[in-house]
């Protein structure tokens, strides 16, 4: 029998069905932000072989959200624009849901949805998973390659005694460590206004956020006392 979630049980299905994908896993969700936690879920299960297929459909992503997922093997991103529905299966769980992929949703929102298993509910889950093949059938494949950008806008130093020099000019935007939202470039003040508000009840400064403030890449070990990845840091020292 199919099984009511709220906001806290979709979540953890989601991730539970990332989690025990052994050969297929199907995520469906017109808005796609994915957190740092499904993102590493996603590339745990891409080195057990694991075939990762996401359908979105709203925004256009993000450099930084199209380098992450260019660096999940067994990738198939697809594209369709009326798309609507958000769905998240695999082999054997499916989770149909009000909630987007989206960071934003999962913390703030009040969504529910329903857990099918395909031992329980064969013709349910089928049905289903018929409907997201009809939508991959007319949607667009997306061809997404990793690319090294460049954050740092060059300036021309003229006071070099050897000559001119360029040397790389500080962002003036930034990424919010925590919901990755554009905010003005500022290491100090790493965070969005809600994220900060958020944040500021622990105070803890080591506590692990998601992406560079800089570049807007999942990075480890980024937190308040560390805002920017070794990359970004290293420029932002050498200027």
């Amino acid at each position: 029998m199919a099984e009511f979630l709220t906001t806290r049980g979709t979540s953890h299905h989601i991730e539970s069905i990332i989690m025990d994908a052994r050969m297929k896993v199907v995520l469906v969700s017109p808005f796609l932000q994915l957190s740092k936690t499904l993102y590493e879920r996603l590339k745990d299960a891409t080195k057990r072989g694991v075939v990762i297929v996401i359908i979105y459909g709203k925004d256009d992503l993000k450099p930084n959200e199209k380098n992450s997922l260019a660096e999940l093997k067994n990738l198939e991103l697809y594209f369709h624009e009326n798309l609507h529905a958000k769905c998240y299966f695999n082999e054997t769980k499916m989770v149909i849901t009000s909630m987007n992929m989206y960071q934003f949703s999962e913390n703030n929102n009040r969504e529910f949805g329903i857990l099918i298993d395909l031992k329980t509910e064969p013709d349910l889950y089928k049905k289903a998973e018929n409907e997201v093949k009809s939508i991959l059938e007319h949607s667009d494949n997306q061809k997404i390659h990793k690319q090294e950008r460049n954050y740092f806008k060059e300036k021309i130093n003229n006071t070099d005694p050897g000559g001119f020099k360029k040397v790389p000019q500080i962002p003036k935007m930034g990424y919010c460590l925590r919901c990755e939202g554009r905010i003005n470039f500022d290491p100090f003040k790493p965070y969005c206004r809600e994220c900060f508000s958020t944040w500021a009840q622990f105070e803890n400064p080591y506590y692990n956020e998601s992406v560079c403030h800089c570049c807007g890449e999942y990075t480890d070990n980024i937190n308040m006392a560390k805002p920017l990845c070794a990359k970004c840091a290293s420029k932002i020292q050498a200027n």
